[in-house]
């Protein structure tokens, strides 16, 4: 068995995926990018009874590492995947890149490593039952970025969608079933992590601090001692036309948004300068 597990979640977009790479920088730790299929819960509403079955699959996949054994793992290509949508664009939306499939490592000895494990919405839909039985972070993003991205990729957050966080929350499926404009739900979600986030009482950091920090702030949230990596540097990115008007007109609505003090309305407006080139 490792260490001990924990539970990465972040809002969808936020550099959970790039958390998972810069955790696996480490000798220490196996980080792993979505290797629970959220639609195999949804026999069940039951959150105790998800949270069992997620139990099981982590206590299998812990067997699989110090046994050398293939596991399921959200891309194939193994655990060097930092982001999930790659470059190439159809019907005006980067596509999804990393491939489901099996993973094998060498044997780690039982003991030697911590595991780690992330999921966004299943995660999150399930964190206060989660939290009672592993430890858990959580990652957020500057509203812009996060919603400049959900404008641009093909994911059901950009058409303002959240599958499993709305299967094990009826309060968020009855909110965006009754909303029909897409921008607003996607308002909607992000503040939905937010708030699930900060009435947790988790560790929560911030996408920003982990770059600035090199991944430092992210060792010290999973109570590891930091390490040396090479300097992150944020991507920058150009958006389409239409995504940048609409995010013009979501911005009085982003400032509206109750962020817990993570994020200022100065942070805001900054992002949405630079999106559109002018920071």
């Amino acid at each position: 068995m490792s260490l001990h597990n924990t539970l990465l979640t972040g809002i969808p977009r936020s550099g959970t995926t790039l958390c998972c790479k810069l955790l696996n920088d480490r000798d220490d730790v196996v980080a792993l990018h979505e290797p629970i299929v959220p639609s195999s819960l949804f026999k069940t509403t039951n959150h105790a009874r998800a949270v069992d079955v997620i139990a099981n699959q982590i206590t299998n996949l812990d067997h699989a590492i110090t046994q050398g054994l293939p596991f399921a793992h959200g891309d194939k290509g193994g655990l060097d995947i930092s982001n999930p949508v790659g470059e190439n664009v159809k019907d005006g939306k980067r596509q999804v890149v990393a491939k489901r499939g099996l993973v094998q490592l060498d044997a780690r000895a039982a003991g030697s490593y911590h595991l780690v494990i992330k999921q966004n919405a299943l995660f999150t839909a399930l964190i206060d039952t989660l939290s009672q039985r592993y430890p858990m972070v959580c990652i957020v993003r500057n509203p812009v970025d996060v919603l400049a991205s959900w404008l641009s990729v093909d994911l059901p957050v950009n058409r303002g969608r959240i599958p499993a966080g709305e299967h094990f929350d009826t309060g968020l499926k009855q909110s965006l079933d009754m909303t029909k404009d897409c921008l607003s739900r996607q308002l909607y979600i992000y503040q939905w992590f937010i708030n699930k986030f900060r009435l947790s009482g988790l560790p929560i950091v911030r996408y920003e601090d982990v770059v600035a920090s090199g991944g430092a702030v992210l060792d010290t949230a999973l109570g590891l001692p930091s390490i040396e990596r090479e300097k992150l540097n944020a991507i920058e990115r150009t958006f389409a036309k239409a995504a940048l008007a609409k995010l013009e007109l979501a911005l009085p609505k982003l400032l509206e948004l109750e962020l817990g003090g993570f994020y200022t309305k100065q942070d805001i407006r900054l992002s949405f300068d630079k999106a559109n080139g002018n920071g």
